[in-house]
């Protein structure tokens, strides 16, 4: 009822790595004949396809309007923009299924993540993770099976009374609202920089954890708030927070960035220091060290220290690249100068390749959750 908006199915992103297994597929007579299914480009590109018209067909069957402009490849160029963009971004993806594509059967679960994208607000109004799964003993052709697989996911998101309330007259904008500026003060510097005075900094690092797995987070401001990244608290109300000393809080996630990957938790504690930021350019060669939880709370506090690679933009976000040991777990940790000013937050190591570490600048985290350096 009252829905008056439109959404394109705009972007399709995969974070199965190609030659990944993906389930297994038997054949013969009861099946015991069985291989393992591998992802790779032709998959994803069936996927895209398949999952594309199974969004298609739920908008138009719940009602849903059309946006008329899928059918000009200029669109976006003539101003004809929908009300918002949705992408998906696979997670997980598991078959168990016998028989060939035109007769099979079998089980199957997904796992998505959904972000729609507002035109008129320019921010993602909207992110949740999708699970599906679908099963079948009675014979059915691989793209229906499919179909009912994704159209189970799907409909985890169309239930949801936020996706919903966004289409309706002004959803994008009550969505948007966390924008209201939040002031925080920087801090000073540690007195005599990292090479002595390090342990002043560990007290403002904690270990943040959530339904989605452990990660750090650090100090900003003196009201208890705290940075950390968009994929260690997930869509999660509240996570635990863990100082070095071993004492636990609970912090509750008040704004978060999906696309920026940043996410601010809000706590009852005040540190008696507040963390410097450093507001001026950075220099690839300088010193830097990232602070964090690397393999969970066991580990916090760990220190290591590197330099800047690189100032990059990658798929029209900036990173930061340094050669800084980093570890699962150090996501959403401080990347700081020699003079123990923050630069960065760590977020991603890249896979199978040594050294390479990316860190998004605090001045585009800051600026996303709406944090007015003072």
């Amino acid at each position: 009822m009252g829905v008056k908006k439109t959404t394109q199915f705009k972007i399709w992103r995969s974070n199965i790595e190609p030659t990944s297994s993906i389930g297994t597929w038997g054949r013969g007579l009861f099946c015991s004949d069985k291989s393992d299914i591998y992802y790779n480009k032709n998959i994803d590109n069936y996927n895209v396809a398949q999952f594309g018209k199974a969004f298609s067909e739920r908008l138009a069957a719940l009602g849903y309007p059309k946006y008329e402009g899928e059918e000009s490849a200029f669109a976006d160029k003539l101003g004809d923009e929908p009300d918002f963009k949705a992408g998906f971004t696979l997670l997980a993806l598991n078959y168990q299924g016998c028989g060939e594509p035109k007769d099979m059967h079998g089980k199957g679960t997904i796992k998505l993540r959904v972000e729609l994208f507002s035109s008129k607000t320019k921010k993602v109004a909207y992110s949740a993770t999708l699970n599906g799964s679908h099963a079948t003993e009675d014979s059915s052709k691989m793209e229906a099976f499919d179909a009912a697989l994704f159209t189970n996911a799907l409909n985890g998101m169309f239930s949801d009374p936020k996706f919903v309330d966004l289409f309706r007259e002004g959803g994008d904008i009550a969505a948007a609202s966390f924008n209201d500026k939040i002031d925080v003060v920087n801090g000073t510097r540690i007195t005599e920089g990292m090479g002595k005075s390090s342990k002043e900094l560990l007290n403002l690092v904690v270990t943040v954890d959530a339904s989605l797995g452990s990660g750090s987070g650090f100090f900003v401001g003196n009201g208890g708030y705290i940075l950390s990244n968009y994929h260690v608290v997930g869509e999660a109300k509240y996570v635990k927070v863990k100082f070095t000393g071993g004492i636990s809080t609970v912090g509750e996630v008040v704004r978060r960035d999906p696309v920026r990957d940043v996410a601010l938790i809000k706590t009852n504690v005040e540190p008696g220091r507040s963390i410097s930021i450093r507001r001026g350019p950075i220099k690839v060669g300088e010193e830097v060290y990232a602070i964090g939880s690397p393999f969970g709370d066991q580990l916090s506090g760990t220190t290591t220290r590197g330099i800047i690679s690189a100032d990059r933009i990658l798929e029209d976000l900036r990173f930061i690249q340094s050669d800084v040991s980093i570890n699962p777990g150090n996501s959403g940790g401080p990347l700081v100068d020699a003079a123990g000013d923050v630069l960065a937050i760590a977020v991603l190591k890249k896979e199978n390749a040594a050294g390479i570490g990316m860190f998004i600048p605090i001045t585009e985290a800051l600026e996303k959750l709406g944090l007015n350096l003072k």
